[in-house]
């Protein structure tokens, strides 16, 4: 299912988490190195500026390769250049998975990410270039759902995970605006309820070790969702979406998209520091902001630049009571003691110990007392984060 080498995929993840625990102290430098050496990975992953450089000159080889191409050719039809479209875009994605990917042993390099989208985007080109005007939108978006899906699932890919996880929102509104006479009360609801599957769907799947591969995906899929349930309901948004689809200058339920506007946000916040979850914190200080500056854009009570003063002062408290609260040793909501669920960093953790550290000499007995409590789904927890 996955293009690239797995077991250089698990060395990746399993030499992140040595790292983390090397920084925080509990391993040695030494013992780091051992367990990189114990798990090679021979991908070429360059640095960003590398990756930006190798992007942009094969994307220029691309667009050379296809002029000289069509100069040869010259298609006489669009069903012509469709076709050859269609094929360009499979000739990318079989070099990719050959020539890049197996023998090149490229990952994130920039080719490889080049050739992806390019490949996808040929494809879909040669498939809906001849549909008419006339042709619903939902209907490319239908086409191309299924595209970005497997790229994003194949590949690894976030950019398509979140161009799939657009797409997917985009056919639930296409088809929920078209609903005679309920449509506008269907919207948002549509979206919080899209939202929130998706949001508990990719909650879950960070957990299962079997999806370890997809973590960084899901992760963006979570994002996404808490973004667009919060979007889905925010005041200005629905007001603006009803006037310019339905030219409705009142809300329906005003009082309910009001209260959704500054709740929701508040229920992050507390939620992610019920949780010992920093997404849902830094989003709910985010979408404060927002709910603040949508008040301000109906109720001209204080200038902007006061506006502007009074969200940062109502983040900056925010972020002072919420760091308090996390610092607080009884019954503090940051722990490293397990909560009973087995969860992907649990099952990391004990595949590397198992792997690595349980065949080297045992650790100098002063530095054993520096793990404090904690088991191995923790790394050794006290009582401070």
């Amino acid at each position: 299912m996955i293009a690239y080498n797995t077991d250089w995929l698990d060395a990746l993840i399993i030499k992140d988490k040595a790292q983390d625990w090397h920084e925080k102290g509990q391993i040695s430098a030494e013992k780091l190195e051992e367990i990189k050496a114990a798990h090679p990975s021979n991908f070429y992953s360059p640095n960003v500026f590398v990756r930006i450089g190798l992007m942009i000159f094969t994307y220029i080889l691309l667009l050379a390769a296809a002029g000289m191409l069509l100069l040869m050719v010259e298609p006489e039809s669009d069903a012509a250049f469709a076709i050859w479209g269609f094929l360009g875009g499979v000739v990318c994605l079989v070099f990719l998975e050959t020539r890049v990917i197996r023998t090149g042993r490229h990952r994130g390099s920039g080719i490889d990410d080049v050739l992806l989208y390019v490949g996808i985007w040929a494809i879909l080109m040669g498939i809906c270039y001849n549909f008419g005007y006339e042709t619903p939108a939902l209907v490319y978006f239908l086409i191309t759902l299924p595209f970005l899906v497997v790229g994003s699932v194949r590949y690894l890919d976030r950019f398509l995970t979140l161009a799939a996880f657009g797409c997917a929102l985009g056919i639930v509104f296409l088809i929920v605006k078209d609903i005679p006479s309920l449509a506008l009360y269907l919207l948002p609801f549509s979206g919080m309820i899209f939202s929130a599957t998706a949001y508990f769907l990719a909650k879950k799947g960070q957990k299962s070790y079997q999806l370890r591969h997809w973590h960084h995906n899901l992760n963006v899929v979570e994002m996404l969702a808490l973004v667009t349930f919060y979007v889905s309901g925010n005041y200005w948004v629905v007001q603006q979406a009803g006037a310019e689809m339905f030219q409705l200058e009142q809300v329906p339920m005003p009082g309910f998209f009001w209260a959704f506007t500054f709740l929701v946000p508040l229920a992050y916040i507390f939620t992610g520091l019920r949780q010992k979850d920093r997404v849902l914190m830094d989003i709910g200080l985010a979408c404060i902001t927002a709910s603040v500056f949508s008040f301000r854009y109906y109720f001209h009570v204080i200038p902007l630049t006061w506006a502007a003063v009074i969200a940062g002062a109502v983040l900056f408290v925010t972020a002072y009571f919420s760091i308090r609260y996390l610092h607080q040793k009884e019954g503090g909501a940051y722990t490293y003691e397990p909560d009973g669920d087995t969860t992907v960093l649990q099952e990391l953790e004990q595949q590397l110990i198992e792997q690595t550290i349980a065949n080297q000499p045992g650790p100098n007995p002063e530095k054993t007392e520096s793990f404090g409590g904690g088991q191995f789904g923790g790394g050794g927890g006290g009582g401070e984060y």
